[in-house]
């Protein structure tokens, strides 16, 4: 039995958290091996460069486009290295908080050129890709908004606000570079409209998350 490699994606505050908790518990329901992660942080040294990435800097000082990018490729590196591969060469099924295609639109959104990311890309990655993707699209002026709401209620200890402080222009490109990918890759990339009702997109993605975890040999209704 393969393992099976599941990413989910969107902008600030599309429900992928709430998306993921609801798919991961359906999946520990039906007994099936399971690793839930997310990037950047999925590993010990992932969560410092989680809060060098998310957090504010008191000092003011902003990281360069490529700073950033190289950041955010060493988290992954060592996420893939340490947790990823592991779990899908021991035939677990793998969900992801963010991954590639976030750096992806994110970084290009903010004029990283397309060369930078696709040397990093093959560097780091080494082929890898992801079975499916969970594309959850929103109106960046709709879902920051509820990114807003989402931060008040978490109070003032809660810091990971950095990409959240973001022009609304920023979100809307990181949004039509979700888009292109999802136009780009049709076979790999589920894009599910998230503003439609909780239990809705629930199902909307358990509709494509069923047939692969059949194919794979993995025995769910």
């Amino acid at each position: 039995m393969q393992g099976v490699f599941i990413t989910i994606e969107g902008v600030e505050g599309s429900g992928k958290s709430t998306q993921l908790l609801h798919l991961s518990e359906r999946l520990r329901r039906l007994g099936l091996p399971l690793v839930v992660t997310k990037e950047p942080g999925g590993t010990a040294l992932g969560r410092e460069i989680r809060r060098l990435l998310l957090e504010p800097h008191g000092s003011g000082e902003t990281w360069c486009a490529e700073a950033e990018l190289l950041l955010f490729y060493a988290d992954r590196a060592q996420h893939l290295e340490t947790v990823i591969r592991p779990a899908l060469a021991a035939g677990k099924v793998v969900l992801v908080d963010r991954f590639e295609d976030s750096t992806r639109a994110y970084q290009g959104a903010s004029g990283v050129a397309e060369s930078s990311l696709d040397r990093l890309s093959d560097l780091v990655l080494r082929g890898l890709k992801p079975h499916l993707t969970v594309m959850l699209d929103m109106d960046p002026e709709v879902s920051l908004q509820r990114v807003e709401v989402r931060n008040l209620s978490l109070g003032t200890e809660f810091s990971e606000t950095r990409f959240d402080e973001a022009e609304l222009e920023f979100h809307r490109r990181v949004r039509n570079r979700f888009l292109a990918i999802a136009q780009n890759h049709p076979n790999r990339v589920a894009l599910i409209p998230a503003r439609d009702p909780v239990d809705q997109v629930e199902a909307a993605i358990w509709l494509r998350v069923a047939p692969l975890l059949r194919n794979a040999g993995f025995g769910v209704d």
